[in-house]
């Protein structure tokens, strides 16, 4: 399944826009936001259809899976937009994460907790728009956009350190830019442990660098250390290091894939990659296979430390 869809459930009282785009979103909001609501109608337009007095607008069919039966559902449903309420224990669970790999559908789970088993998006959280009207009801990003940095030059010239979430191929680019601006780059070797790295260095000036596309389970707690230590940490959360790669452009015009880059939802297939991450890696490779620019997440190949080069990724961090 790919593409991005837009989802309209209402009745006679309220009426819930859901606007999605990748194969797992998370729904989150305090008690008495409506994302129960909105979950009962669903469930009960799919047992009653019209007569439920619900109406549901999707190019998708949509569902609701339970604790009582998801795992003997969830086979038999393909090209559809699944949704699970929170309270329903296995959507933490491994099994789910696995069962859900493979899959054509899209996934919007509403739930207060970070599923760590899961690798979703940072820009795939969803929160509660606040509004005038009380019979529409829309969800939009929780958090700031952190796919670019204003003034990547002059924050770096501010900043201490780099903090990165692994230390591979992406560590070794930004500990090249680090080098070049007399601060320290490390490694959080994972990130998971962004956080308490975080901690750590308390009242550093800090730049973390992570791939946004599977940082939505960390986010929340990193966003909180980030808002009580404002002018002290900065978050850079490109979709991955390879898409900024392909974003800049050192691959040359005929290799750079603009129309992927500017729709990524229309290429990305669920049943393929559970996370963008996964197709902007595998894509980067595609396109440097067997060249002088071959791409190894692993290690860093020296054509894409050329100073040049370096330069164009740095630009590339202040685009939109």
């Amino acid at each position: 399944m790919k593409g991005t869809y837009t989802v309209k459930i209402r009745n006679n009282t309220v009426a819930f826009t859901l606007r999605i785009e990748r194969n797992i979103t998370i729904i989150r909001g305090d008690s008495a936001t409506g994302k129960t609501t909105f979950i009962d109608m669903l469930v009960s337009h799919e047992r009653f259809g019209p007569q439920s007095g619900v109406r549901v607008q999707s190019e998708k069919d949509c569902h609701v899976l339970t604790d009582f039966d998801w795992a003997d559902r969830l086979p038999a449903i393909r090209n559809s937009i699944i949704f699970v309420d929170e309270g329903n224990r296995f959507v933490s669970t491994r099994e789910f994460a696995q069962a859900i790999q493979g899959t054509d559908n899209y996934y919007v789970l509403v739930t207060r907790k970070s599923l760590y088993q899961l690798p979703y998006s940072v820009n795939a959280v969803l929160r509660l728009k606040t509004t005038t009207s009380k019979f529409d009801i829309t969800y939009v990003k929780s958090y700031p956009m952190y796919t670019h940095l204003d003034e990547p030059d002059d924050l770096l010239q501010r900043t201490e350190s780099i903090l990165t979430e692994d230390s591979n191929s992406g560590y070794e680019m930004f500990a090249e830019m680090a080098r070049r601006y007399g601060i320290q780059c490390d490694s959080a070797e994972g990130k998971s442990n962004i956080l308490l790295r975080l901690r750590q260095a308390e009242g550093t000036r800090m730049l973390v660098v992570a791939d946004g596309a599977a940082f939505g389970a960390e986010m929340d707690k990193v966003y909180a250390f980030c808002q009580l230590h404002p002018g002290k940490v900065w978050l850079y959360l490109p979709e991955s290091f390879e898409w900024l790669i392909l974003k800049s452009g050192v691959l040359g015009e005929r290799r750079t894939p603009r129309d992927i880059l500017a729709d990524p939802a229309s290429f990305i297939d669920s049943r393929e990659f559970l996370s963008w991450e996964q197709f902007f890696t595998r894509l980067l490779m595609e396109l440097t296979d067997e060249t002088y620019m071959q791409y190894n997440k692993h290690h860093l190949n020296p054509f894409y430390l050329q100073p040049g080069n370096v330069y164009r990724i740095l630009e590339t961090m202040a685009e939109p």
